[in-house]
Order: C-alpha cells, then sequence, then structure tokens
C-alpha cells in the first residue's frame, strides 16, 4: 500500500504542477494583454487632454489668429492621425481574441472538470483498496476461529467455547458482508480456476472429473472482484491401472 500510496501521490502533484503552469501561462498572457492595452489608453488620455486645449484655445477668440488656426489645424490632423493609429492598434488586440481567449477558458475548463471526476474516481478507487487490504488481513483471523469452532466441537466439554467464538464469528460474517465481502461457493461447484485454486485431487467415482468435493481454504470475493480464491480438491478420474 505504501507504493501505490506514493505513486498517487506523485501522480497527484504532477498533474497538480501541470494545471499551475496552465493559469500561469493563461495569466500572463493576459497581463500582457492587459498591460499593452493599458499603454493604449494612456496614449488616448494624452489625445484626450490636447483636444481639451485646443477648446481652450478656440473658446478665446481675442487671442485667437490665423497663425494660431494653422498651427490648430496641424496639430489636429496629427491628433487625428495618431488616434486612428491608436484605435487601429486597440482593434487589432481585441479583433478576433474573444473567441481565442473563450476557446482558451473552454479547454481550461475542460481539463480542469476531467481532473475533478479522474480525482474523484481514484478517490474512490483508493478507499476501495484499503477495504480490500483491511479484509485480507482481517481473513485470516476469521480462518483461524472458524478452526477453532471445528476443534472445540471435537472436543464435548467445549460448549460454552463453541458458542462464543461462533458467536464472534456470526459477528464478523456480518461486518465483512456489510463491506461487500462475499464467500465464494466452491464445494459441489466445476472447477473455475478464477475463483478456485486447486491444492490436491482425489480420484473418486460419484462425481464428475474437476468437481470440487472438499474446500481446504475458503475463498472471498469483494464486490465481485476475488480477492482470495478458494484452496480446493477436486475430482479426477480413476485411471484404468486403479
Amino acid at each position: 500500500m505504501k507504493g501505490k500510496g506514493t505513486e498517487r501521490k506523485k501522480d497527484f502533484e504532477d498533474r497538480i504542477d501541470r494545471l499551475s503552469a496552465s493559469v500561469e501561462a493563461c495569466s500572463k498572457t493576459v497581463d500582457a494583454e492587459l498591460s499593452d492595452l493599458t499603454c493604449v489608453k494612456g496614449e488616448l488620455g494624452g489625445i484626450a487632454k490636447e483636444l481639451e486645449r485646443i477648446q481652450e484655445m478656440l473658446a478665446d477668440k481675442k487671442k485667437l489668429t490665423e497663425e494660431k488656426l494653422d498651427a490648430i489645424g496641424d496639430a489636429v490632423e496629427i491628433l487625428e492621425e495618431e488616434l486612428a493609429e491608436k484605435r487601429k492598434k486597440a482593434e487589432d488586440r481585441s479583433t478576433g481574441k474573444e473567441e481565442e481567449y473563450l476557446t482558451s477558458l473552454q479547454y481550461l475548463k475542460a481539463d480542469f472538470e476531467n481532473y475533478k471526476r479522474r480525482t474523484e474516481k481514484e478517490k474512490q478507487e483508493f478507499g476501495t483498496c484499503l477495504r480490500e487490504c483491511f479484509l485480507l488481513d482481517l481473513l485470516p483471523i476469521k480462518d483461524a476461529l472458524d478452526v477453532a469452532i471445528g476443534h472445540a466441537k471435537e472436543n464435548n466439554n467445549s460448549e460454552g467455547l463453541v458458542k462464543g467464538v461462533e458467536m464472534t464469528v456470526k459477528q464478523i460474517n456480518e461486518l465483512l458482508k456489510r463491506e461487500g465481502l462475499e464467500e465464494i461457493e466452491a464445494e459441489g461447484e466445476h472447477f473455475d480456476p478464477f475463483r478456485h485454486e486447486v491444492v490436491a485431487k482425489d480420484a473418486v467415482e460419484d462425481q464428475p472429473e474437476d468437481t470440487v468435493i472438499e474446500v481446504l481454504r475458503k475463498g472471498y470475493q469483494f464486490r465481485g472482484k476475488v480477492i482470495r480464491p478458494a484452496m480446493v480438491k477436486i475430482a479426477i478420474t480413476k485411471s484404468k491401472d486403479e
């Protein structure tokens, strides 16, 4: 578990680093655009102040001469050219960028949603894995209790012990069942290599070949997944020489 936990931690760290890098790159792009547009706004502010100054000159009719009108005319032409340049610069910055920004944001949103789904799924898988390991650690205890019951039943003076252990096993069985653990059906079943592990064979006449005739250790599946196959003895056909 420690190894799996370390791998998952590293995977999360890598994904978070990639997301952080994407956010930082996007932020830098937006900052650069804002910086350029701020410069344009400042230049437009300068043009506006110059226009106010020219309006004040035009309002002072007493000091308005032909020379001043010529100078104002030159200044207005220059301002018109500057304004056209600034307008084009601003439009170039904004036109067509809306869709680009929207697409980038949609990609970021999709990446984040996928990351959330992957994280949620892996969190569930991790929880299942933890429970599975807990159950695997608990099964030997249950096995020992089952063996104790078997031995105690052979001793006629152990009725109280048998009942106590049986009650304990019953409680453990209820707990395991609630967690999703199920015993694998084996005895009398046809051998299934995915659920049974053959540890012994016996030639018998009253059972078909490959039938499980004895369970030597119970097997279990957790939420449909085999976590411990049943150790079984199966029937084989007697040879003619026997």
